[in-house]
């Protein structure tokens, strides 16, 4: 008797969690706002928020490499990173917990200003939250190919390799944009995501759902 098993559903067939909605809403919110308090130099933001190698590595000012995910050059900059960071925001808080998203995205946030500003002039400034929007994307689709086993692992991985070279491959360089933050945030999503999907594979394993399907061998009279 043959055996042929069918993987029907798993962890991210089912319907996200509503939290995803109200944490999605309430981050949003705040990027917005603090975009708002930097763009109108609220208390000062033009000065406190912006991170630089000089206010970092010199003034030991190591809170600006967050801050700094929270300000942006005007509203067409918030608005480029908002277009990814909706709907990942959204599946990420929604089907995973709050440790995962959004606190270990914005941690490995800072982390990645951290490293783009070593490797900038001393006077340069980095701001806005593109790191953030390529590790949340890294991270996504790194779980979902882990995670969503009803495919062959071919047809996932060129799955996401084709929206990754779709969302995240610019079709054109600007010298003002660091590309580094945008390289270095996918690469750490992918470690986090993996990372994540070994610490809890058998939560993820024991929600899904399997067909079992039974062939009978032909019997031959001899």
């Amino acid at each position: 008797m043959e055996k042929t098993i069918t993987i029907k559903g798993n962890w991210l067939t089912r319907k996200p969690h509503r939290n995803g909605l109200y944490a999605t809403l309430f981050l949003t919110v705040i990027l917005l706002f603090g975009t708002f308090i930097y763009l109108n130099n609220i208390f000062k933001a033009e000065l406190l928020m912006p991170a630089s190698y000089f206010s970092v590595f010199e003034q030991h000012q190591v809170w600006r490499i967050w801050t700094t995910l929270f300000a942006h050059a005007d509203i067409h900059h918030v608005l480029s990173n908002l277009i990814l960071f909706l709907p990942f925001a959204y599946y990420l808080s929604g089907y995973f917990d709050f440790i995962f998203f959004p606190v270990m995205g914005f941690f490995a946030g800072g982390c990645v200003n951290l490293v783009v500003l070593y490797t900038m002039p001393e006077k340069g400034y980095l701001i806005g939250s593109s790191g953030v929007v390529h590790w949340m994307g890294a991270a996504w689709m790194t779980l979902s190919f882990l995670i969503d086993r009803r495919e062959s692992w071919g047809r996932r991985f060129l799955k996401v390799l084709g929206v990754s070279l779709i969302l995240f491959i610019p079709d054109t360089f600007k010298t003002e944009v660091s590309y580094l933050s945008h390289f270095i945030g996918y690469i750490l999503g992918v470690f986090c995501a993996s990372l994540y999907y070994v610490t809890f594979s058998r939560k993820f394993a024991a929600a899904e759902v399997v067909e079992i399907e039974y062939d009978e061998l032909p019997v031959s009279d001899n």
